[in-house]
């Protein structure tokens, strides 16, 4: 079946889209709120774009009430937000920090996470084993939506030592260990499940 996207609402775009660019990897997003607490969401519109710069872009809209969602009001303030890639044993944790919450009230608390200390202006999640710490490089809006491309430099990644290893002079991340949680369509989840290992061509 052909789909015309122009002839669909933004809506029904959304849903095949989402069942389609699957699996999608889930930039678990902590910035700092304005009384100081921290706001945590999951975002799946996210991918790498470049190493050098290191750039990595999310896509972030707004609430149902046309208010910016708390990530994108404390980024645009802040300039700065520690971005976590979450194992599959944080799922629970990670959908439920998609919940909206009045602003101030932090995920934290409600899902029994804790922080560890990372760099001076923000810590980070201690239960994720990769953690981002990204400034604000360059927003776009996006055509008539509330979303807004948000392009974030890398500048500091701690990784847990469990899951590194090294291979002459490369760092060497275990995907098996760290089995990054993907999102799909509607409800879905993906885990990283069977991974195929073949040498590129010169």
């Amino acid at each position: 079946m052909r789909f015309q996207f122009d002839q669909l609402s933004g809506n029904q775009r959304y849903h095949l889209i989402t069942q389609t660019i699957t699996p999608r990897p889930i930039a678990w997003i902590m910035t700092k709120n304005e009384n100081e607490s921290f706001n945590l969401a999951p975002f799946s519109y996210f991918a790498a774009l470049s190493s050098d710069p290191a750039l990595l872009v999310v896509s972030i809209g707004d609430k149902a009430d046309s208010t910016a969602k708390d990530t994108k009001r404390n980024l645009i303030r802040e300039k700065e937000c520690v971005l976590h890639i979450p194992s599959g044993d944080l799922i629970h944790a990670v959908n439920d920090s998609a919940a909206t919450l009045d602003y101030g009230v932090s995920e934290l608390s409600k899902n029994n996470l804790s922080l560890a200390a990372f760099v001076d202006s923000l810590p980070r999640i201690a239960e994720a084993k990769v953690a981002l710490h990204c400034r604000l490089y360059d927003r776009h809006k996006l055509g008539n939506s509330s979303l807004e491309a948000c392009y974030l430099e890398i500048l500091n990644v701690h990784i847990d030592d469990d899951i590194l290893s090294q291979s002459d002079d490369r760092t060497v991340v275990d995907n098996k260990k760290l089995n990054p949680l993907a999102r799909l369509g509607g409800n879905d989840y993906a885990l990283l499940g069977e991974t195929v290992t073949i040498k590129r061509p010169n």
